[in-house]
């Protein structure tokens, strides 16, 4: 079932527990309209079959509206609504045939969609830490507070500033590792006054730092680090490394992503150099989808590991998703057929 949260579905609404106020666009002249009362989860059943919507077992609705809130599965939900210009989408009634049960599904179906992609990411963040410390760590056991190991423009202050992105870089780093209750941490603490090497701080750094320090590299690191993944530009592993942060955050928060608009678009590197993922060229939607992320992390993790088996987890969960009418993971960006290009084959 669709598993509770605190964290927003970005789609317009209901809220947990109550029915959020119109977000629809007002002319300057109009009065926006004060928010919608409360309601109870059994004036939120009616309202949902009052819309069309097909409600099987009412009892089950009932735990499934207590347990997450009406916010959260009207997000989902929202995929089923019908298409009527005449009013707001979110007021809309349900298409034909749509239930209660397929947008529980489709809950479920993201929360694992989520959790393939977190693991993904694992992969993909470790393998970056441990190339990052090959090629500083020879260059000094604590590379990273060193200024004139990386670009200028990481290290120098900007006109008004107080001080330099590696400044702050640091200050982020060095907050993390006063807060950091790790053994390895505490053991620095004892016995090098807190000082880590590169190969420490690397297991201390969020997602995040690790995205910025490498957009802070020098262009003959960078360049050896993005090759190092089979990419032909630092621009790309940077791009990419950004689009990955997003997501890691997205669902670590336990936000809806299957059918999410990509608000970091990646850089791609040309069909020449990397031909399995030629086809993000031609298909804009697919790069701006969740489709275009996955695919990235696809390259990445079978550069990492071979043998990994991640990509047939991917065709796996795809061939669950539910059946109903006006859905179609080419919401996500998923072309038809997707599960046959070269990148997500065997």
């Amino acid at each position: 079932m669709i598993h509770a949260n605190s964290s927003p579905t970005s789609v317009p609404g209901e809220s947990a527990g109550s029915q959020v106020g119109d977000f629809s666009f007002h002319s300057p002249r109009k009065t926006p309209r004060p928010p919608k009362p409360f309601t109870s989860v059994s004036q939120q059943i009616a309202l949902l079959k009052a819309r069309g919507l097909t409600v099987q077992d009412e009892a089950e609705a009932h735990n499934v509206l207590r347990l997450i809130g009406y916010f959260r599965f009207s997000g989902y939900a929202h995929s089923l609504k019908a298409i009527r210009r005449s009013v707001p989408s979110f007021d809309s009634g349900y298409r034909a045939n749509a239930s209660f049960k397929q947008i529980v599904h489709l809950g479920d179906f993201d929360r694992s969609l989520r959790a393939l992609m977190l693991d993904g990411l694992e992969t993909i963040e470790i393998a970056v830490r441990a190339a990052v410390v090959r090629r500083l760590g020879p260059l000094d056991v604590e590379a990273h507070r060193r200024p004139d190991l990386f670009d200028r423009r990481f290290t120098n202050r900007l006109p008004g500033e107080s001080c330099s992105l590696h400044d702050e870089w640091l200050r982020r780093f060095d907050d993390l590792v006063s807060k950091s209750k790790e053994e390895f941490v505490e053991h620095h603490r004892r016995r090098y006054a807190g000082r880590l090497p590169i190969w420490a701080a690397m297991e201390v750094l969020e997602f995040g730092l690790l995205s910025k320090l490498i957009r802070g590299l020098q262009f003959r690191d960078a360049k050896a680090l993005s090759e190092g993944f089979g990419l032909d530009h630092p621009v790309v592993l940077q791009s990419w490394m950004h689009m990955f942060n997003i997501a890691r955050n997205r669902a670590a928060h336990h936000v809806r992503v299957w059918n999410r608009t990509t608000t970091k678009i990646p850089l791609l590197p040309p069909g020449s150099v990397c031909p399995d993922l030629a086809f993000l060229h031609r298909d804009e939607h697919a790069k701006t989808r969740l489709f275009g992320t996955l695919s990235c992390m696809r390259w990445m993790i079978r550069t990492i590991a071979p043998d990994c088996h991640w990509h047939r987890e991917i065709r796996r969960l795809a061939a669950t998703f539910p059946q109903a009418s006006g859905l179609s993971l080419r919401a996500a960006g998923f072309p038809d057929d997707w599960s046959s290009l070269p990148l997500w084959r065997d």
